[in-house]
């Protein structure tokens, strides 16, 4: 989230996501950490391995109808042959030879749907060999950003507890003990905002002091 998404409408009793406003309010200030550089690799490696697991559903019932119907083929077969050698019939040679046709026209079938689920296993392995990839990328990702996370917030943390003990009517000189107003009233002066906040705190006198302050436009209620 953006720093204006954590602090844009300031109001008695709102919520704020300390941490995760901290972090937001260091970003608006373009820091860095050790580990961004890291982040958007793992990002990138994770963009790369995207392949999804191929049905082998199809691919196996594909072979089974073509055994079925090979198995077919060769009792036709067979039957033929039986008949041509019971007689010398022109008809039922023809017949043997289609009966021939058919049966090598089923066992190229039959062979392309056995190649075709030997391709979708080894995909499938493949699939999930990136699955198990993209799952450890991840946990590296989330622990490099759980560090960046720290390092925002120590790099920002010293100058909001400073500025919070400038605010008008604040008695906390600690962000993490301040009520929520105060602590976002003190992001907002820290931060680096390009739309203008909504204040309906009271925490000023009149619009123009709660600018000066927080040195940003301010929309006063």
């Amino acid at each position: 989230m953006s720093l204006y998404q954590h602090v844009g409408v300031i109001t008695p009793g709102m919520d704020l996501t300390r941490r995760a406003a901290l972090v937001a309010t260091a970003r608006s200030l373009n820091a860095s950490t050790e580990v961004d550089v890291a982040i958007r690799e793992l990002h990138a490696q994770l963009r790369s391995r995207s392949e999804p697991i191929p049905l082998r559903v199809d691919a196996r019932r594909r072979v089974a109808e073509t055994v079925t119907d090979l198995e077919a083929k060769r009792e036709r077969v067979a039957t033929m042959r039986g008949r041509l050698q019971a007689t010398d019939d022109e008809t039922a040679a023809v017949a043997y030879h289609d009966a021939i046709r058919q049966l090598s026209e089923a066992e190229t079938e039959h062979t392309a749907a056995v190649e075709a689920l030997t391709t979708a296993r080894q995909q499938a392995r493949a699939a999930r060999d990136i699955r198990e990839q993209r799952f450890r990328i991840e946990d590296r990702l989330e622990n490099l950003k759980r560090r960046a996370r720290k390092e925002l917030v120590s790099a920002v943390l010293p100058t909001v507890n400073t500025e919070l003990s400038k605010l008008p009517d604040c008695t906390y000189t600690s962000f993490d003990e301040a009520d929520s107003v105060s602590a976002a009233l003190t992001l907002v002066r820290v931060g680096a905002l390009k739309i203008p906040v909504t204040t309906a705190c009271r925490r000023f006198s009149d619009r123009q002091s709660a600018e000066e302050w927080l040195e940003t436009p301010v929309y006063w209620i």
